[in-house]
């Protein structure tokens, strides 16, 4: 007999609805009130369930898998209410704003990615002694995601912001693959020699080479430094650097950092289609539980992008949209994911 899982029915209305993802607004899709919506908000916990069940099964042939991580802010401009807000630096608008700051750490095959933990960083001003660091959360992270995807290698994915002295020493102790982003004036020991990285000439890519990989010593941190030509379409040359804690070709490390992206596209993709913004509440606890909902109806569309072999996230919600609510709940249930 067919059983329904109800903690599909709020993401299953993100994907169906057009505009914005308020309690009201998508009570239309079912002709519902905005108190009926609110009240199929699952918790946070079922939502972060949901995503580690989806990907245990996507991507349970794989043997390399990718943890990217990234933080984002979700602006809430007309907000002073809104618990847990705070101000930070935007650096798209080039001005402070109200928002929450978010930090995403996703599992990827290097097309499809599903989220698998996020969590609220708090402002200066709301938390002046955190519980924990953010390289400390990161750890704990990394660590659930082993344990998580056992016999699986995982490679850590990360921009400059993230690479820390605390986070690398961590990952190169533990034999934990990390691949970061690294500022060219970074100050580095090579063959006895503190140098910057850019000013290494070693490491400068040569003739029709497109990277060159090195090894450095940071911090007394032993590490493997990339750099990575890039010609932009008008013909101007750029060259770009990374650090991993761990032995390859150049090609390997380009090609790995560059699986990076589709945790960019996930940012994008839950603000622009799922409305990872659009909840008005101002009990924090609601606004996790929503962003988790998001998340989860980001990762069924990955599902169907995946099933269907289609190309982006965007097509598989178009493709998701022709469908009727009671279909998607029961095409989703389906799949008989574990609580």
């Amino acid at each position: 007999m067919f059983q329904r899982n109800t903690v599909l029915d709020y993401p299953v209305l993100l994907i169906k609805s057009i505009g914005k993802k308020s309690f009201t607004a998508l009570g239309k899709v079912i002709n519902r009130s905005h108190e009926v919506v609110s009240r199929m908000l699952c918790q946070q916990d079922k939502s972060v369930t949901l995503m580690e069940q989806l990907s245990l099964e996507m991507f349970k042939l794989n043997k390399v898998l990718y943890l990217a991580i990234d933080d984002t802010l979700i602006r809430k401009f007309f907000s002073q209410n809104m618990v847990g807000s705070g101000k930070f630096y935007d650096t798209k608008l080039g001005i402070c704003v109200t928002a929450y700051k978010l930090f995403i750490a996703a599992i990827s095959d290097g097309k499809h990615i599903i989220p698998f933990q996020y969590r609220l960083i708090f402002a200066k001003e709301l938390m002046k002694d955190p519980i924990e660091s953010r390289e400390q959360m990161i750890q704990k992270i990394i660590l659930l995601a082993q344990e998580t995807f056992q016999n699986k290698k995982i490679i850590i994915l990360a921009d400059g912001a993230f690479a820390t002295k605390i986070l690398l020493r961590w990952a190169f102790e533990n034999k934990i693959s990390v691949e970061v982003r690294m500022h060219s004036n970074r100050k580095v020991l090579y063959k006895g020699q503190q140098i910057a990285i850019r000013d290494i000439k070693n490491l400068q890519p040569r003739g029709r080479q497109m990277a060159r990989t090195i090894q450095i010593v940071w911090h007394e941190i032993p590490l493997h430094i990339t750099a990575q030509r890039r010609i932009d379409k008008h013909g101007v040359e750029t060259v770009v650097f990374q650090a991993s804690t761990y032995a390859a070709k150049p090609s390997e490390h380009v090609k790995n950092y560059k699986t990076r992206w589709p945790i960019e596209k996930t940012i994008r993709t839950c603000k622009q289609s799922l409305g990872i913004g659009d909840c008005f509440s101002t009990n924090m606890q609601v606004q996790l539980n929503h962003i988790g909902a998001v998340f989860s109806a980001f990762g069924l569309v990955q599902y169907e992008m995946k099933k269907r072999k289609l190309d982006t996230p965007e097509d598989a919600i178009r493709a998701l949209k022709h469908k009727n609510v009671k279909f998607l709940d029961q095409y989703f249930s389906r799949l008989r994911l574990r609580f």
